[in-house]
């Protein structure tokens, strides 16, 4: 659909980072006592500002993921799922960016430690999030949850989605309550290829397999309609650029002005897909510019708070989004609701969100993470790292 509201999506958009700023910064103590140190403050910045577009992307569509029709007003504008795939695209790059740049200051990885680390690292979050989603399912559940559907969902929660599964427990869907999880099989896919990655990168024909891969990611983006490992490959690129390490303020202006460009085109005055090449293109010069430019804006100490939660934001705010609705139509009908009153009640979730990230990222993320160089970067797609 076209944007009938630039100016108020936009409005929307900021007020909604804005918030997460704002009750973030209420958890100060609490979340800077448990972060991890990080090298890079151009990518905390990144990072936490992308887990934030995930929840704009979600905020506005809450009543149609949850098959509510509404009479009052449209989910209107191109901003809201433009700004999710762009979110979801940067933390991908930023997984590939960070590895490599690891990749390439290592002589040799402990790829055994690694692993676990990376387990250890993703995994307690995921399963305590989806134990509180299987249980707000099987609550919303009008029938039993004992079937085959119930049984392969399980499987496919436990295999981090590599098994195909229906997404059902019971009668409810779980595309609203957890359908970011689909992010994580690419992450473990590329975790996966990471040793070829630095085999490759040592060997004398490295120069040949860079330009074998981009042959194959112009192939693929120019035949598939979602195409999500090449952002892996524009962070790793970006890695590559910031090795050169460019001075010139000149060429960091011009990186800046481009990056800001691109962002503008992102936010929905393009209506193109959200994973072709289009896309791509447009998102990989963004954060190949951000690489360059380093800009100060996102060196924050707020965003850098962002970024610490941005994991428990990324996986808890569909189902407190859905809890939050779902209590509401016990008191009025959804399908009749005002637009400012549904916003108003959007706005009211992000403190909760903010709250139950900030204590997950304590309790859980925190207590498992290794003290080792595994976890200096930190990454999974929305802290996701």
């Amino acid at each position: 659909m076209r944007t009938e509201y630039n100016l108020e999506t936009a409005l929307i958009s900021a007020s909604i980072v804005l918030m997460f700023i704002i009750f973030s910064t209420l958890w100060k103590r609490k979340i800077e006592s448990a972060e991890v140190p990080h090298q890079y403050k151009f990518i905390n910045g990144l990072r936490g500002i992308a887990a934030v577009f995930v929840f704009v992307n979600h905020a506005p569509f809450v009543l149609t993921n949850l098959g509510v029709t509404n009479s009052r007003f449209s989910s209107w504008g191109q901003i809201y799922p433009n700004l999710g795939s762009f979110g979801v695209q940067i933390f991908f790059c930023i997984t590939g960016f960070l590895f490599f740049d690891k990749i390439m200051k290592s002589k040799s990885i402990d790829w055994n430690g690694f692993f676990v680390a990376r387990l250890k690292r993703v995994a307690p979050l995921y399963y305590a999030s989806s134990i509180i989603v299987v249980l707000i399912a099987t609550i919303y559940s009008g029938q039993t949850i004992l079937n085959r559907e119930t049984i392969a969902t399980l499987a496919g929660i436990i295999s981090f989605n590599f098994i195909d599964n229906p997404m059902k427990i019971g009668d409810v869907s779980l595309i609203p309550l957890s359908s970011v999880t689909w992010t994580l099989v690419h992450e473990w896919r590329f975790y996966a290829v990471l040793p070829m990655v630095a085999i490759c990168y040592r060997s004398k024909y490295r120069n040949l397999t860079l330009l074998v891969t981009v042959i194959l990611a112009a192939i693929d983006l120019g035949t598939s309609a979602v195409v999500c490992w090449t952002y892996f490959l524009t962070g790793m690129i970006a890695a590559a650029i910031l090795k050169v390490k460019i001075e010139r303020c000149s060429i960091k202006c011009i990186a800046n002005i481009t990056a800001v460009a691109s962002f503008i085109l992102t936010c929905g005055l393009l209506e193109i897909p959200g994973y072709g090449y289009e896309r791509y293109l447009i998102t990989s010069l963004f954060f190949l510019c951000v690489t360059i430019s380093n800009p100060r804006a996102l060196h924050f100490k707020f965003l850098n708070r962002l970024s610490d939660i941005s994991y428990s934001i990324y996986l808890l705010h569909l189902p407190i989004l859905f809890v939050t609705f779902k209590s509401l139509a016990l008191l009025s009908d959804l399908s009749g609701i005002g637009k400012y009153t549904f916003w108003a009640v959007n706005f009211i979730v992000i403190p909760v969100v903010v709250s139950a990230s900030a204590l997950t990222f304590i309790y859980i993320e925190k207590r498992f993470m290794l003290h080792s160089k595994y976890t200096k970067p930190q990454i999974t797609v929305a802290q996701r790292s």
